[in-house]
């Protein structure tokens, strides 16, 4: 509620991954903000510096505000550290909060995102 008052947004139509709804209604909001699926709490914790670099209020479902503490937090999370092992574990933290090997299946599909993105950037810089 916090987030979408600052915003100026209704907290009743602006979506979230698990709000909580009872006879067809919503009666509370929980889960993950955006196209990044940030929870509200962390979110919170990067506002600061977000509002930093942007200049204005960070708005987690503006694409653009939601990758951006996506690169922060992967980057806080150890991904900045280099390589592709680096990179796995920071995926899993951003998922899970930790380098849970249950949760490899994540971290093996945004390595292979990834590099299939790298594979066309190189092909749009030939």
């Amino acid at each position: 509620l916090a987030i979408t008052t600052a915003l100026g947004l209704d907290p009743d139509t602006t979506p979230v991954s698990c709000p909580w709804i009872k006879n067809g209604k919503q009666i509370g909001w929980g889960g993950a903000m955006g196209p990044a699926q940030f929870i509200p709490s962390t979110w919170i914790g990067y506002q600061d510096r977000l509002r930093a670099i942007l200049g204005k209020a960070p708005n987690p479902w503006d694409i653009r505000d939601a990758f951006l503490a996506s690169a922060l937090l992967l980057r806080d999370n150890g991904a900045a550290r280099g390589g592709e092992t680096e990179e796995w574990k920071a995926a899993l933290r951003y998922f899970s909060g930790s380098v849970n090997t249950a949760y490899s299946f994540y971290g093996d599909q945004v390595l292979e995102r990834a590099r299939g993105y790298q594979e066309d950037i190189d092909l749009l810089n030939r």
